[in-house]
């Protein structure tokens, strides 16, 4: 991943030791990874987890002083654990920060080139120029957005494919041929997010290495070239689209665990809290069979209600191809029963049958999870946070 925008470091010394931080609206998810000096691999060694109160980091600076206690609590448990793993406590100084769909959008560059020797090889100085054209052509594009929020600012670029004569190529290097097209998925954040980020990491002490779109993330981590990816979280579901290994659409909705729970709160008259309770009960089915057909039913709709603003979404944004039957889902609100039952009941969007698995523990290449009992579910987005180590 390029990134467009990078804040400021303190020190050219690179550090090898980073916190991962996923700031939910329920719970801040934190890791310790550090890059181990005998191999370069880069090794989880600590995870901690604690509840954010509902607080919201894309809500601005007040939100993020909201949030400093629990993310605190979070990073001190995620260090405490190291010791027990690599026999002595590590406290990063640099964190790299998950940004939410919520405050991201994100949008599939092109720029095209008739090259006037087509018998000639592409040279990497010829790459280079189509790069620099395809990121500043998302710096423009992205620093003015018609899209509510705020100011928005360019935060990253992903590489989403080279075509050589309407071909698609691996590399492009070396090859001949006279058109080429150099694409790239462009990713903005909310200026006021980043600046809240910022806000924390100082009341914090920290250094932030980089900040990384939950899309981009999350795509770095995807086991299979054409794929879907559905991150449901409380506050919404983050939505990945993967053609040719690239990620080539994002967006997010507002369906996600509270809007299930609102629903069956309003459907059993009960309270919030403890329609959340019964929820998760279900979700880890422990639930008698008679309480959880009587829940199957109060909560279809909502369901259904779900399943339509996934569908809304790959309609827009895949036009009349048909979608990647691999679908894979994470975070908490992936467990709710059914979800995965829904998504597998209509083919017809598909390029056949889909397939609906959970993410798991999907790492990066070169990268070690040497801890013990880490929850991917909860834990995933937060571990592919790796991909925005410097």
């Amino acid at each position: 991943m390029q990134f467009l925008r990078r804040f400021p470091q303190r020190s050219k010394h690179r550090p090898t030791a980073y916190s991962l931080v996923d700031i939910g609206r329920d719970t801040v998810k934190a890791l310790v990874a550090r890059v181990a000096p005998e191999t370069g691999e880069v090794e989880i060694i600590g995870y901690g987890l604690a509840e954010t109160g509902g607080h919201d980091i894309t809500g601005g600076r007040l939100e993020a002083a909201a949030v400093t206690a629990p993310v605190n609590a979070a990073l001190t448990q995620a260090e405490d654990s190291t010791e027990s793993i690599v026999g002595h406590k590590i406290v990063p100084d640099d964190v790299i920060f998950a940004l939410a769909g919520r405050a991201t959008v994100g949008k599939l560059f092109t720029v095209q080139q008739t090259r006037p020797k087509p018998h000639e090889p592409i040279t990497p100085k010829e790459l280079s120029g189509l790069r620099t054209r395809a990121e500043r052509l998302v710096r423009q594009s992205l620093a003015n957005l018609p899209v509510e929020g705020g100011q928005w600012q360019a935060l990253a670029v992903t590489d989403a494919g080279i075509r050589l004569d309407e071909h698609l190529v691996l590399e492009g290097l070396g090859l001949t041929g006279q058109e080429v097209s150099f694409s790239v998925f462009g990713v903005a954040a909310q200026a006021g997010a980043l600046r809240a980020l910022q806000v924390l990491a100082n009341r914090l002490d920290l250094e932030v290495a980089n900040v990384v779109a939950a899309a981009q993330g999350l795509a770095a981590t995807t086991p299979h070239a054409e794929a879907i990816i559905l991150d449901i979280g409380l506050s919404g579901t983050d939505i990945c689209l993967i053609r040719d290994n690239t990620l080539v659409a994002a967006g997010s909705t507002p369906f996600g665990g509270a809007f299930f729970t609102q629903n069956l709160a309003q459907a059993m008259s009960l309270e919030t809290t403890r329609a959340e309770k019964l929820k998760r009960t279900w979700s880890a089915d422990e639930l008698p069979q008679s309480e959880a057909d009587q829940l199957e039913g109060q909560i279809h709709s909502a369901r259904c209600r779900w399943y339509d603003a996934m569908m809304e979404f790959f309609a827009e944004a895949s036009g009349s191809k048909p979608l990647p039957w691999k679908i894979y889902l994470t975070g908490g609100g992936s467990l709710l029963p059914g979800l995965d039952k829904l998504l597998r009941s209509d083919p017809v969007p598909f390029q056949r049958a889909p397939e609906v698995t959970w993410l798991g523990n999907q790492v990066l290449a070169g990268t070690k999870d040497l801890t013990s009992g880490l929850d991917y579910n909860l834990y995933g987005l937060a571990v592919s946070l790796i991909v925005g180590l410097p």
